[in-house]
C-alpha cells in the first residue's frame, strides 16, 4: 500500500470522507476512456462518471434477480441474447452469487464487481494492461474479492457468441475462463468483423484445451444462455452505461480504463478507511 496515502488519510472515518477523496483524485486525472452505449464497432472516449446509483444496496447482499428489468429489445446488438433459453436450463431462482466468475477470498475487506463487454476496446486494454496487476496486488493478497461479470451492451452483436463461449469455458473451470477470455480479447478485431463468429469461438475453445465435446454441447444447446441473459439484465438494473465498470461495494462505480496508479490510489484509500473503522 502506498505509504503516502496511509499517512495522509488514516484519520478518515466516514463514507463522505471517502467520496471527497475519490472525487479529488477523479478531478486530478480528468476523463477516462470507456465504451459508451450506442456506439458502433469504433471505440470512443467518453467522460467517466463516479456515482453510487444505489449500487451498494444491490451488491451488498442477497438481491434476487427475479426482480431484474427486462433486457431492452430495441437495441440491435441485443437480439442474439433475447432468444429463448432451452427448457429446464434456467434455475428457478438466480442470485447475484450465482453470476460472474469469482476471484479472491470471501473474507477480503473490499468487494467489487467488474462489468465488461468482450467487444469493448477499452475493456481489452484494461484486461491486457491493468487487471492482472490489480489482481496480483489486491486479490491474491486477500484485500479484494473480485467478481468478473461479462455482459452484452448491445454495441456489438458478435459479443453474444463469444460471451456464451466464455461461459461454457467457465463451466470447465475458472482457469479455462481466464484463458479463453485472453484469447477473445487478443483476437477481438477478428471476431467482431467475422460473419461466422461461432466458428472462431470454436477455435478459441480448442486453442485453450477445452473438452470439445462438452464445450460444443454447451454452446450449441445454449445451456448457459441464461447466465448471459441474467448478467446483461443485472448490468441494466445497475444502469451500467460504460465499460469497463468496476462497482466497488459500499463506494460506487469506477468507469473506464483508468491508469493503474489511479486504481491503486482509490483502493488503498478505501482500504485504509476500512481498517481505521475496525474496533
Amino acid at each position: 500500500m502506498n505509504r503516502m496515502y496511509v499517512a495522509l488519510w488514516v484519520t478518515l472515518r466516514s463514507r463522505r470522507d471517502v467520496w471527497r477523496l475519490l472525487l479529488l483524485i477523479w478531478v486530478s486525472i480528468g476523463t477516462a476512456a470507456a465504451c459508451s452505449p450506442g456506439e458502433s464497432g469504433q471505440d470512443a472516449e467518453t467522460d467517466a462518471r463516479l456515482t453510487t446509483r444505489g449500487a451498494g444496496d444491490l451488491l451488498s447482499g442477497g438481491y434476487d434477480t427475479e426482480g431484474f428489468s427486462a433486457i431492452d429489445p430495441g437495441r440491435p446488438g441485443l437480439a442474439g441474447v433475447l432468444r429463448q433459453a432451452p427448457p429446464g436450463s434456467t434455475p428457478e431462482r438466480i442470485t447475484i452469487d450465482s453470476l460472474g466468475v469469482d476471484f479472491g477470498s470471501l473474507e477480503a475487506p473490499l468487494r467489487l464487481v467488474e462489468f465488461f463487454d468482450y467487444g469493448c476496446g477499452y475493456c481489452r486494454l484494461f484486461h491486457q494492461n491493468t487487471r492482472a496487476l490489480l489482481h496480483e496486488q489486491y486479490v491474491d493478497s486477500g484485500l479484494i474479492y473480485w467478481k468478473a461479470l461479462p455482459f452484452i451492451t448491445g454495441n456489438w452483436a458478435n459479443s453474444v457468441p463469444v460471451t456464451l463461449a466464455a461461459e461454457c469455458a467457465r463451466d470447465q473451470g475458472r482457469d479455462y475462463f481466464e484463458a479463453i477470455s485472453g484469447v477473445i480479447f487478443e483476437r477481438q478485431r477478428d471476431w467482431k468483423a467475422a460473419s461466422a463468429p461461432e466458428e472462431l469461438a470454436d477455435g478459441f475453445a480448442e486453442e485453450v484445451g477445452l473438452d470439445m465435446e462438452r464445450y460444443r454441447t454447451c454452446f450449441e444447446d445454449d445451456e448457459l444462455l441464461w447466465r448471459v441473459q441474467a448478467q446483461t439484465s443485472f448490468a441494466g438494473e445497475l444502469d451500467v452505461n460504460g465499460t469497463p465498470t468496476l462497482f466497488v461495494v459500499g463506494v460506487g462505480p469506477l468507469v473506464g480504463a483508468l491508469p493503474l496508479e489511479t486504481f491503486q490510489q482509490m483502493f488503498d484509500t478505501v482500504l485504509v478507511v476500512l481498517a481505521a473503522q475496525q474496533p
